[in-house]
């Protein structure tokens, strides 16, 4: 049996509803209590950059690029 247009626009009301309801609610009071961002100033910092994470920068992988130009890239070989 089809759904008719006025239940469709009831489910879509019914899913609006349940967003702004309760899903805004509940993010409002998330970052009410904690900031995801961290977007705090602290004076005491020199700087807010952060180095990039050791363990995951690994050895160069040993493929070499070529020098200059793109005419072996066209060419159909394999580099």
């Amino acid at each position: 049996m089809p759904r008719s247009r006025w239940t469709e626009r009831l489910g879509t009301l019914g899913l609006a509803a349940l967003y702004f309801g309760v899903l805004t609610p509940v993010g409002w009071c998330v970052r009410a209590v904690r900031d995801p961002l961290r977007r705090s100033w602290d004076a005491d910092r020199a700087g807010y950059l952060e180095p990039p994470d050791q363990s995951r920068i690994g050895p160069p992988s040993g493929r070499r690029r070529p020098a200059t130009g793109t005419a072996h890239r066209f060419s159909g070989r394999r580099a």
